[in-house]
């Protein structure tokens, strides 16, 4: 599956914020809710999404963050000890 098909995009809608093909669902409200621990399963079980649309959605963000920072230099800084 490709990204294409897994999302949406269109300015006029939902002030153009990527979502889940044929839902509403902004898809990053993937990201809140993983990043809230809640798992990828419940997630789709709770919107009612296929989770390989969102496994598909993850791998393509990890991917291009990936493919970024091999064009870049990306500098980090570690705080504290």
């Amino acid at each position: 599956m490709t990204l294409e098909q897994a999302i949406w995009i269109d300015p006029s809608r939902m002030s153009g914020a990527p979502c889940f093909r044929g839902t509403r669902l902004a898809v990053q409200q993937l990201f809140d809710w993983l990043a809230d621990g809640i798992s990828l399963e419940e997630f789709a079980r709770e919107f009612d999404i296929d989770r390989e649309v969102a496994a598909t959605v993850l791998r393509s963000v990890g991917g291009s963050l990936c493919a970024d920072a091999d064009n870049r230099t990306i500098s980090w800084q570690h705080t504290g000890t």
